[in-house]
């Protein structure tokens, strides 16, 4: 180095710096010096966790919390869908199971949520569910029209078949492919509700499973629940109670709820259950289940599946032309 470097009083100064840390073990050239390790930044706690553990690492996402994998797959980072700005985290339901197996791990609160046409429309009207979605540690792909802009927005290889995931892709298999052992029910009908805790035991092979029917939903019941989650201390909760009802209430209860992953499964509790007739599964892959939907429950679905779609077009449409006019 010495042939290329011209000397000069600020590189006498450090080279005589450089030798000093030497000779205090401080830089790792000397074999027999001592080491110093660096400080190693850690993630705080997260936010409402009562077990104080700490956060795993995350990569910063506008919002969305993404658990890092160890591999480093990046085939379950969040896309931006277009013009609406939400994010979604679309996974397979092998790719759930592994992610719910690792948080519970970690023991720490998380959200599952999912997006669908009629989640996007609340989130353009709704911003209590907006900011609650926005802080959800996995968003899936649970609408046909999602899936195909975000495989459009990200280049990705995402199969409807693989990755429009539902209630009913990913709940059979929750006992049998994940570590969690205390499941809450919470939501559906009385019927629907028993009907799952009961086949959640079933396939359970040890554990416990309760449940909480959510008919006549009020800030009575709303309290007696989070009291009870507190004393049952549950690994998981499926949380059924239908848009945005379920999100206002994990967005205001969410520092008094125990640590614990907490899925948003919409009508999933009572279509497990069979008490509503889920559409046929060939249907999901060429994304006409919301048809069989408006067919079978027109009175209460022919708001969301006929309106809606206009409205959020209307949303959406201003929402470009302002960041046009912006730009």
């Amino acid at each position: 180095m010495q042939a290329h470097v011209r000397r000069s009083p600020g590189l006498v100064v450090a080279r005589r710096a450089l030798q000093g840390c030497r000779s205090a073990g401080g830089i790792r050239g000397d074999p027999a010096a001592p080491r110093t390790a660096l400080p190693v930044r850690e993630a705080g706690p997260v936010p409402g966790s009562r077990r104080g553990s700490q956060a795993p690492q995350r990569r910063s996402t506008g919002g969305v919390r993404m658990l890092k994998h160890q591999s480093r797959d990046r085939s379950t980072d969040p896309i931006e869908i277009p013009v609406s700005g939400v994010r979604v985290t679309p996974m397979d339901a092998e790719e759930l199971h592994r992610w719910i197996s690792a948080t519970w791990q970690e023991r720490r609160k998380a959200a599952v949520l999912a997006h669908n046409l009629h989640s996007l429309y609340t989130w353009e009207v709704n911003p209590t569910f907006r900011a609650f979605y926005e802080k959800a540690d996995v968003v899936l792909t649970d609408g046909f029209p999602v899936l195909k802009l975000a495989k459009w927005r990200s280049g990705r290889d995402l199969s409807a078949k693989r990755h429009r995931l539902g209630t009913l892709d990913w709940l059979p298999g929750l006992m049998g492919r994940t570590p969690v052992r205390r499941v809450a029910v919470v939501g559906a009908t009385s019927a629907g509700n028993a009907r799952t805790v009961d086949l959640l035991r079933r396939d359970a092979s040890a554990g416990r499973i309760e449940g909480w029917p959510g008919e006549g939903w009020n800030p009575v019941l709303e309290d007696h629940i989070v009291r009870s989650l507190q004393e049952f201390r549950p690994d998981f909760v499926i949380v059924g109670l239908g848009m945005p009802l379920q999100e206002e209430f994990l967005s205001r209860r969410w520092e008094e709820l125990p640590t614990a992953i907490y899925a948003a499964v919409g009508g999933g509790i009572d279509e497990y259950a069979g008490i509503q007739k889920p559409p046929p599964r060939w249907l999901g892959p060429i994304g006409l289940e919301w048809a069989y939907r408006l067919v079978t429950q027109p009175k209460r679905l022919g708001h969301r599946y006929v309106v809606e779609p206009w409205i959020l077009a209307y949303l959406l449409a201003a929402k470009a032309v302002r960041r046009g006019a912006v730009a």
